[in-house]
């Protein structure tokens, strides 16, 4: 199978890793010959040289949307897969933003689309809800005009966007996320990326960017309400938000418990894990968060929104919290820290949930076994 994998578009965090994770694993699967399109982020994390001759890649090194900028990068792609002649294309997520002339399956993870009741949307303001309508309707048109084959992260997800999308349950398809294969590797001595820990301290990680529906602001009410508390203990929230973005949002005093040390490489995540106690995640709109199994993964335990997308992950392997309530976080954050029992229950949980998680393998496999059925279907 000659396949074209498209990350031309991607930036975030989250996508990235799923992206750099796929691709990696195709080295194992040399029965096709795979064409990627790499978006500079991506870029930035694959190395070249350690993929075989059935590899080749290409950096498109503009967004192909705005713009007259976007229009030239559109015409480029579509002429490098003239070139290619490729007999599917798979873009890890869309919208693509151009419609190639082979069967396209695009990657789904825009859970403002499908979850329309998070607090995220209901508490925004009449002009960002605006602004986030407009932005719904331009992303469904295009994700309709790009694609013909949509693959989601769970089942709700798919569910929904075949109403959304008015496409046929048969051409929608659900692959469940999971960590990287690195998470399975064991992690040798490596330089520590935060300080030398002390004896009393403990560390949330909130391995995400500062997206406003990942809620991180929050940390600016709950960190002083845990300083209320007094506890024997240092509490740090480590963040890996861009230097600028971090310094523009945070208030002073909360900044005096947090660490921020930036974008992090995908390879670099199971030691920043390993430097940490557990996983912080407030966040109020998600389709599946890779965070939930690679903290599993590494045996730290999670509290996290008490929101369906998080429940439906994670079950009961997390400790909720109202993410729009502080009060409610820094209470469930004390009752973590303070309990050792709650978190060996929550480790022990999170082990046996991650079962039901696809392996990194596994979940390559399913994607290129969908791109086979999609081929068999259109031949």
């Amino acid at each position: 199978m000659k396949l074209l994998i498209n990350c031309s578009t991607l930036s975030t965090t989250g996508v990235t890793q799923v992206a750099i994770s796929f691709i990696h694993e195709c080295k194992f699967f040399t029965e096709n010959d795979y064409h990627i399109f790499l978006s500079k982020t991506v870029s930035n994390q694959i190395n070249e040289s350690e993929f075989p001759s059935n590899f080749s890649f290409y950096l498109i090194d503009d967004h192909p949307l705005y713009g007259f900028r976007g229009f030239l990068i559109r015409k480029k792609i579509r002429k490098i897969e003239k070139q290619i002649k490729p007999e599917i294309v798979f873009s890890v997520f869309g919208p693509s933003w151009w419609t190639p002339y082979s069967p396209h399956l695009i990657g789904f993870a825009y859970p403002y689309i499908v979850y329309s009741k998070s607090p995220y949307l209901l508490n925004l303001s009449p002009i960002n809800k605006l602004k986030i309508n407009f932005q719904k309707l331009i992303h469904v048109y295009f994700l309709k005009r790009n694609g013909n084959y949509f693959v989601s992260e769970t089942e709700d997800v798919s569910i929904r966007i075949l109403k959304i999308l008015k496409i046929k349950r048969e051409n929608s398809y659900t692959v469940t996320n999971t960590c990287s294969s690195l998470f399975d590797e064991e992690i040798s001595e490596q330089p520590n990326i935060l300080p030398i820990k002390k004896e009393n301290e403990f560390r949330f990680l909130s391995l995400c960017s500062l997206s406003p529906h990942k809620n991180l602001e929050i940390l600016n009410k709950v960190i002083p309400l845990i300083n209320d508390f007094n506890l024997d203990i240092d509490i740090k929230f480590i963040l890996t938000v861009d230097h600028v973005i971090y310094e523009n949002n945070f208030t002073e005093l909360a900044k005096k418990n947090i660490y921020n040390i930036g974008r992090i490489e995908v390879k670099k995540c199971p030691q920043l894990y390993k430097e940490c106690d557990a996983l912080f995640l407030p966040t109020l709109l998600e389709c599946f968060s890779a965070n939930y199994p690679e903290a599993m993964k590494m045996k730290i335990p999670i509290i996290t929104s008490n929101l369906p997308f998080a429940v439906g992950v994670c079950k009961d392997s997390a400790l909720y919290f109202d993410p729009m309530d502080p009060v409610d976080i820094s209470i469930k954050i004390k009752q973590l820290i303070e309990s050792k029992s709650v978190q060996f229950e929550l480790i022990d949980r999170g082990n046996k949930r991650l079962e039901s998680f696809l392996t990194a393998s596994e979940r390559a496999r399913e994607y290129l076994n969908i791109c086979k059925q999609i081929l068999e279907k259109e031949n």
